[in-house]
This record gives structure tokens, C-alpha cells and sequence, in this order.
């Protein structure tokens, strides 16, 4: 038998929640409690009803609260746990262990079904006086917010009120319960329980915060805008008062002179000014614009609202948040949202392009920089105070006092999964050539394929240009793919006809032309010229034809799909190293961990299409499944097609190796007596030695020496027993400063 307690509590503070969990709930007054005993035995629920519990009122735990707290097999159940979870310890001096923990946005998460308790009540198929009580919502407000005269609202000020709020909360709990009755499970048991313990821990443990030079940074920037601001005035005739006007801006470049430009896009700036017939006053001007866009100046003063004792910045991080594949999001600083290090470097022949900036550059030279002010505004070094400040953002995370980043992420972590999902044989080997020192970098190796570049002269940049074409093309991407790819690494496409149509065979050739000639009549060829868009199309082309399998692979699933769909319970399909079926309600793809990517209601829509080549004159049946899934706060069907599918399943794998990973290595360090000493100074919820992971990169904040790199790239490389024929490598690193330094 199992034993449940579901919980909810409402609070009050002067922080306001804004400031993040870790903040809010240090200074939060629990007001009301409620919860409700539940047992599972055989498949069957027996509930008692919610109670509620005023602490402000009744100092002591009740009896049955505190029996259900006293044994250990209680498993205790919130919506956003960990906030309960914090302000029951912080507020009332309750502690429950971890593991005795389950979240019903976890749940969802988990399983690809939106994080409003409010929207899964809806989604789950609740009867109406079982969902959640949204219009009560503003005595949250009354009660829990600080009012005009900065005070709050006590209880007996307005009683009835109060019960109204009291009717709400014990709602909530009643919520809570019927919808984990309802949550799929199957992505939120054993192992994956055991990662949630971890991520609670890392969550906690949080990452410190370079409070000094994030400080700095944004007086800096709001002294560098002053001066950029009276500049953009003076060079438009006061049109213009700050270089983010955008609309003023657009509308003063078409009437003043002349320029058509469609938007003020970073990619769209640094087109224009590679024209060698702007007048200097334009150039300045989009000049000032693309500078101001590096404004990183919000990422600075929010990791300053959210840092907290210790000068950490915690539970940046939401298992499961950025959807069905079970990858992390990040929230508040954002450390997974930041660009990479790159800086605008014009060419001797007027080109602006995006050079990498070396981490040690930045130590060094950007941020004394920072700390010295004016010596940033040359722009030809630092590319101005905005890009100097975007640059030294990564760099604000540091180790704790005594202590060193130890850092390290796979390589080429989606192409490898890609080629073993599919069985592309010849990728595998040269990924485990070049792991062996024998063969060259894919990503390198693509790039120089694609655009005719040396090997060896492939930079940091284009290497990454050639991780995304992999990627493009390898998720079923075409030219379009392609040209988006171009415009964020700011690459050149015009080349490309001159480098691959010559080496292109006649059949290419037609088939390219014949593409292009669609693309143009419809109106999708992007601008770009009938040659330079016959290259893109011969590149997917040879992409297509060296990854057979790959291709295939991406087939075979959308018709694998649509057959599951069509026939709901009538089959499994096994497809690449998947598992794919339909209960009706879902679509399921098993991975081979065993954890399942759930689409939820799938349809098939029928369409007619008719070709827009008038010389063809045909119509095409066209199948496309569709599905409901979670957008924000919203819930809405969305169409799939064959490389969707892809992608998610190599992501999803991608998360699972650094979910395996992320507790291998916490339990790896604790057996290390130097990382376990320092480990057990520190509160007990904030014990692992892991402060940080951002994608497919793991952070270790550890005393200096205690945790040699090679070990956690070799803990790091460990093949799950699912992933036997998987070749994983990792680079790393180890720095007082967290950044994109090089890997040893």
C-alpha cells in the first residue's frame, strides 16, 4: 500500500515573488496549510478529506500532520514542490527529506502536458467543481501582498474574506490530488525519481555570482547609453533619441535617406553595412544600432535582484521545463540562454564578420576593461561597451572562495546520437577515429566540404556553422534551413555556386533547378539568386545521399506515425533504435532508456495541394499529423512532420545521457573524502558537488585540486547500458571563471 500527502501552502512576504524562489521563501511567512491523506492499494484510491491548518492561529503541527510527517513512507505531493518544500523549512521549521518528495509540475513536465495547475486541471479531463478555484485568485493578492499603506491584511480585517480565501486553498489541495491521479507515470518513476533528488540539490546548491563585476558592468552600461543616446540624436537631427527606437529609427533611415531597410535585425544590420555606398552617417547609425542590440545590461541587474546568501544564485534550473524531451529549462539569470563569445570584426575588405573571443581575452582585457570604464568605448578592439559587457556575461559565474569550476560537455553529442539512432555506420567510425586521434573533426570537416575552406583554417565560429548545417540537414532541413543557419553565423551563401556547382552531376543539377523554380513561382526562395539557391539545394542533396540512413530514418518514422495513428492499439513499430505505437489518446515514441515522449490527442489532417509549377499541373495528397501541446500558460493542437520527430528523439537522448550523467557524477564526487569534507560544511539540502549544467555541459564547484578533469570527463563518457555502440567524448576544463575556454 501507498501513502500519500498532498500539500499547499499560502504565504505572505515583503520580497516580492519576482525575486526569485530562493529569496522570496527566506523571507516568507507560512499562513495557511492544507493538505489531505491519501492511500493506493491495488489500484484503488481511499482519500480522507483536505484539512486546513493555520500556523498564525495554531502554533502546533496536528496530530495528523505530524504522524504522516513521523513516517518515513509517507510520500508528500505538491504543485512546484520545491516552493513548499523551502518556505515549510524556512517558515515553520519543517524538514522532509528529498526523496519522500513528488511534483505534480514535474509530473507534467515530464510527460509533455503544460505546468499550470489551473491548465492540467482542464487537460486532465476534471469535472468542473473538481478544477481550481482561478476566480479567487485576487484574494491572493489581498491577502499575501503588502497594501498601499505597506501593510498587510490581517484575518480578522476581513473574515469573510478570509473564509472565502481559506475555501480556496483547501480547493487547491483537492485539485492537486485528482490531477496526480490522472498524470501519466511512466516518465516519473525509479531512476528518474532518484535525477529529481539531484536536481533539487543542484538547484539548491546554486551557482555563485560575481556580484562586483555584474554591479559595475550595468553602471557602466547606463553611462555608456547616455553617451550613446546623445550621439544618436545628434547624427539624426534629434529624429532619434536612443539606438533602440526601432520604429523611429526605420522610419528616419526610408525618409531621410532613402534607406529601405525591412527591419533592424542583427543579421539584417550587418548586410547593410558590408555596402561599400552608405553614406558615413547611415553607416554610423546601423552602426550604433548593432552595438546597442549586444545590450546584455538585463541579464546583469537580474542575476543583482536574484543572488542570494553566499552570493549564489539558485534553482535556475526546471527538470523536464523545456518540454516532452526532458530537458532542463532555465529560468531567472538564465544561464542557458546566453550567447556565445563573439565579436564584430570588420575585414580589410569592408565585410563585418564574427570572429570567437578566447576566454582568456576576456579575464585579461574585458573585464579590467569593465572595472576601468572609458577604455571599452573604442569599438574597433572591444566592438563598444555593450559587446564588451554581452562578452564578460558568461564570466560572472565564478567558483566559490578556495574553489575551482570544473567543467567539461560531450562533443558533437546530437550528431553522434543522430548516426546511432539511424545505424549510419561510417559516421560512427569516424566520430571513434577522431576520438582516437585519427581522423578529423565532423563539424570541421563538414564545413570545409561545404564551402571549400582548409580544414585546419576552420575557425571556432565556422566549426559551429558546420554543427548546425549537420544538424539542419540531419533533421530534415533544406535551403531554408540553410539560409536561416547563414544569417545567425553571419556566412556568406554567395560563394556556394562557384564552389559546388561545378563538382554537381547533371541529375543534381535538374533536381536543384527544378526545386529552385517551385521555390521562386511560390515565392520561398529567400531572396536569393537561381544559382547561389541551386547550390543550397546540391548541398541538402549530398548531405541526403551520404546519410542514406539518416534520411531514411526520418521516413520511416512519419510513416511509422501515421500507421500507429491510423490504427491505435493494434501495433508497435519498431523504428531506428525506437518504439513507436498509439493508445488513441497518445502517441508514444519509447526511447531506448525506456522513457517515452508522449503526444498527446494526435490527428491525421488530409489536405489537397496543389503544385504552384503551372508546367506540372498536379495535385498532391498530403497527410500531416497534428497534436495538442503545452505553449506557456496555452494549450493548442500543432502540426509535426517527419524531421520534428527526429529531433525531438535526438534531443530526448541527449537529456537522458546528462540525466544519467548528472547523478553519476554527484555520486562519483562524494566519494572523493576532499569533496565530501568541504561537501558536509554546507547546509544538507545544498550537498553535490555539480553547481551548474547548462545543455550538455556539467559545472563542478569543488575545492582546487579535489576533482581532476579527466575524471569527470571519464564519468561523464560512461555508456548507459541502454546505449551499447554509443561513442561518447568530452572536452574540458578548469578555471576560477566559468566561459568557453578550450578543452584539454
Amino acid at each position: 500500500m501507498l501513502k500519500f500527502c498532498f500539500i499547499d501552502t499560502e504565504t505572505r512576504a515583503r520580497v516580492d515573488i519576482s525575486a526569485g524562489d530562493d529569496l522570496y521563501t527566506r523571507d516568507a511567512e507560512v499562513r495557511i496549510v492544507t493538505y489531505a491523506m491519501s492511500t493506493l492499494d491495488g489500484g484503488k484510491w481511499a482519500d480522507q478529506p483536505v484539512q486546513i491548518w493555520e500556523p498564525w492561529n495554531e502554533p502546533g503541527v496536528p496530530a495528523d500532520l505530524a504522524a504522516a510527517l513521523a513516517d518515513p513512507e509517507v510520500v508528500f505531493v505538491a504543485h512546484n514542490a520545491k516552493f513548499d518544500r523551502l518556505v515549510l523549512m524556512r517558515s515553520l521549521k519543517i524538514r522532509i527529506a528529498l526523496s519522500r518528495w513528488q511534483c505534480t509540475r514535474e509530473m507534467a513536465y515530464s510527460h509533455g502536458l503544460p505546468g499550470s495547475l489551473e491548465l492540467l486541471g482542464i487537460v486532465s479531463g476534471l469535472e468542473e467543481s473538481d478544477q481550481k478555484r482561478s476566480e479567487d485568485k485576487h484574494l491572493i493578492d489581498l491577502f499575501c501582498s503588502p497594501q498601499g499603506n505597506d501593510k498587510f491584511v490581517e484575518p480578522w480585517e476581513a473574515p469573510e474574506k478570509w473564509g472565502q480565501f481559506k475555501r480556496y486553498a483547501i480547493q487547491d489541495t483537492h485539485t492537486l490530488r485528482e490531477i496526480y491521479k490522472r498524470l501519466p507515470t511512466a516518465n516519473y518513476k525509479g531512476q528518474n525519481l532518484r535525477l529529481a533528488v539531484v536536481s533539487a540539490l543542484i538547484n539548491e546548491r546554486g551557482f555563485q555570482f560575481d556580484r562586483r563585476l555584474a554591479a559595475r558592468a550595468v553602471e557602466f552600461l547606463k553611462s555608456a547609453k547616455v553617451t550613446s543616446d546623445a550621439n544618436m540624436a545628434q547624427l539624426s537631427e534629434g529624429e532619434v533619441h536612443a539606438a533602440t527606437q526601432r520604429n523611429r529609427l526605420l522610419a528616419y533611415l526610408r525618409e531621410r535617406w532613402g534607406v529601405e531597410i525591412e527591419s533592424l535585425r542583427a543579421s539584417e544590420v550587418r548586410e547593410w553595412l558590408e555596402r561599400d555606398d552608405l553614406h558615413p552617417i547611415v553607416r554610423l547609425l546601423l552602426e550604433q544600432r548593432l552595438e546597442a542590440s549586444k545590450s546584455s545590461g538585463s541579464k546583469y541587474t537580474r542575476g543583482l535582484k536574484l543572488v542570494g546568501p553566499g552570493d549564489r544564485v539558485r534553482h535556475s534550473s526546471q527538470l523536464g521545463g523545456a518540454g516532452r524531451t526532458g530537458r532542463f529549462s532555465h529560468k531567472g539569470f538564465q544561464p542557458g540562454n546566453m550567447a556565445r563569445p563573439v565579436l564584430n570584426v570588420r575585414r580589410e575588405d569592408g565585410r563585418i564578420e564574427l570572429s570567437p573571443v578566447e576566454a582568456a581575452y576576456i579575464d585579461s582585457v574585458i573585464i579590467p576593461g569593465i572595472y576601468s570604464g572609458s577604455a571599452l568605448n573604442n569599438p574597433l578592439v572591444y566592438g563598444g561597451p555593450n559587446e564588451a559587457c554581452a562578452l564578460a556575461l558568461r564570466h560572472v559565474i565564478t567558483a566559490a572562495p578556495g574553489n575551482e569550476l570544473v567543467v567539461a560537455d560531450w562533443k558533437n553529442i546530437e550528431s553522434r546520437i543522430l548516426a546511432w539512432v539511424a545505424g549510419e555506420e561510417w559516421k560512427l567510425l569516424a566520430y571513434i577515429a577522431n576520438d582516437q586521434g585519427k581522423g578529423h573533426d565532423l563539424y570541421k570537416l563538414l564545413f570545409s566540404q561545404f564551402f571549400g575552406t582548409a580544414i585546419a583554417d576552420v575557425n571556432d565560429t565556422e566549426r559551429q556553422s558546420g554543427k548546425v548545417s549537420e544538424l539542419a540537414f540531419g533533421f530534415g532541413g533544406g535551403v531554408g534551413a540553410l539560409v536561416t543557419m547563414a544569417a545567425g553565423y553571419q556566412m556568406d551563401l554567395s560563394p556556394l555556386a562557384d564552389i559546388v556547382l561545378p563538382r554537381a552531376t547533371e541529375k543534381q543539377k535538374k533536381k536543384a533547378y527544378q526545386a529552385w523554380r517551385r521555390a521562386f513561382i511560390s515565392g520561398d526562395d529567400f531572396g536569393l539568386e537561381p544559382r547561389v539557391y541551386q547550390a543550397c539545394d546540391i548541398l541538402k542533396q549530398t548531405y541526403r545521399e551520404s546519410n542514406g540512413k539518416i534520411n531514411q530514418l526520418k521516413l520511416d518514422l512519419d510513416t511509422a506515425i501515421k500507421n500507429a495513428i491510423k490504427a491505435p492499439n493494434q501495433m508497435t513499430y519498431q523504428v531506428g533504435r525506437c518504439k513507436v505505437w498509439s493508445t488513441g489518446r497518445w502517441l508514444i515514441i519509447e526511447l531506448p532508456s525506456g522513457r517515452r515522449l508522449m503526444y498527446a490527442s494526435p490527428q491525421i489532417e488530409v489536405t489537397s495541394v496543389k503544385d504552384d509549377d503551372i508546367t506540372v499541373k498536379k495535385i498532391h495528397i498530403r497527410e500531416t499529423v497534428t497534436y495538442i501541446t503545452a505553449r506557456g500558460r496555452s494549450w493548442r493542437r500543432e502540426r509535426a512532420w517527419g524531421g520534428l520527430w527526429v529531433e525531438n528523439i535526438v534531443q530526448a537522448i541527449a537529456a537522458d545521457i546528462l540525466r544519467a550523467a548528472l547523478v553519476r557524477v554527484h555520486d562519483d564526487a562524494l566519494t572523493v573524502p576532499v569533496v565530501k569534507a568541504y561537501l558536509d560544511t554546507l547546509p544538507e539540502y545544498e550537498r553535490t558537488p555539480i553547481a551548474l549544467h547548462v545543455h550538455d555541459e556539467i559545472v563542478l564547484d569543488v575545492p582546487r585540486g579535489s576533482y581532476p578533469i579527466e575524471r569527470l570527463k571519464k564519468m561523464m563518457c560512461v555508456q548507459p547500458e541502454w546505449a551499447t555502440g554509443l561513442p561518447l567524448a568530452a572536452d574540458g576544463w578548469v578555471f576560477s571563471r566559468y566561459g568557453k575556454r578550450k578543452g584539454k
